[in-house]
């Protein structure tokens, strides 16, 4: 349920910005290490909060995972 609720809060908020890109359509350069483009503004901040919101996920697995996997080389070797 609580998964369930995320990700309708991440798609609402991914429609909204949608719907707010459509209305504002001014152009932004955006300077990268090797590029530059030209994007709506709105595009930019779509990119970075999707940015975020994998990074925070990334994290949170490997958090996960280091939790779940903790003590796990301990077990096979006390078997031996």
């Amino acid at each position: 349920m609580r998964r369930l609720l995320f990700i309708a809060v991440l798609v609402a908020l991914v429609v909204v910005g949608v719907l707010f890109g459509s209305i504002n359509q001014q152009l932004a350069d955006l300077h990268l290490l090797i590029i530059s483009v030209q994007l709506r503004v709105v595009d930019i901040a779509l990119i970075f909060l999707l940015l975020g919101v994998l990074l925070g996920l990334l994290i949170a697995m490997l958090y996960s995972l280091q939790r779940k996997a903790k003590g796990w080389l301990r077990k096979t070797a006390d078997q031996r």
